[in-house]
């Protein structure tokens, strides 16, 4: 790994430990996805993350150099994964006892609509994709890109189980909140 690299790992690993520890504060479970569901978001969870880090040495096309490996995509990288977990960590204060890594209902769940979930209605997964895609940066194979890509399509999964519990349970109050917010990025999509 280069430096750069190096340091979008230590985010990484040092956002892993807080949401570790953060995960012991967090309401009662009423509801949650199976495990099968569970396993397979996790599958595809580890995989991008696992693409995003490595190198493609004679993979194919996976190891093609999109980008020079430069100190300007390496320091760019490292701004916008530290950027995209900042915006993580703020998700995931304001989100509190209501978080869960499954997809869940919880004891007293609250809609939450302030701080970046004004912005975003997953603005968790907003910063994590963000993360990868500046760890992609700081390395620039075609192989990295796929790692943020994939977690894309793990997370649109994810959150398309968890609009349909917060339809459920909140109702109209959801419905209004997901046409005034879009779902990850925000103002855009």
């Amino acid at each position: 790994m280069n430096p750069y690299t190096e340091t979008c790992f230590a985010i990484f690993f040092a956002f892993g430990l807080y949401m570790t520890w953060a995960a012991t504060r967090v309401k009662k479970a009423v509801k949650r996805q199976s495990l099968s569901g569970r396993a397979v978001h996790l599958a595809m969870l580890y995989s991008g993350f696992f693409m995003s880090f490595i190198r493609f040495p004679h993979w194919g096309p996976l190891d093609f150099q999109v980008l020079p490996a430069t100190s300007l995509f390496g320091s760019l990288g490292v701004a916008v994964c530290g950027l995209g977990f900042t915006f993580c960590f703020w998700a995931r204060q304001t989100l509190g006892g209501n978080w869960s890594g499954n997809v869940t209902l919880k004891k007293g769940h609250e809609l939450v609509k302030r701080g970046p979930y004004a912005l975003a209605r997953h603005p968790m997964y907003t910063g994590i994709l963000m993360g990868l895609f500046g760890t992609a940066l700081t390395i620039g194979e075609v192989g990295n890109f796929l790692g943020p890509a994939l977690l894309f399509f793990a997370f649109t999964r994810k959150m398309a189980m968890e609009e349909a519990y917060m339809t459920a349970h909140f109702g109209r109050a959801y419905g209004d909140y997901s046409r005034k917010v879009k779902r990850l990025v925000p103002f855009v999509y």
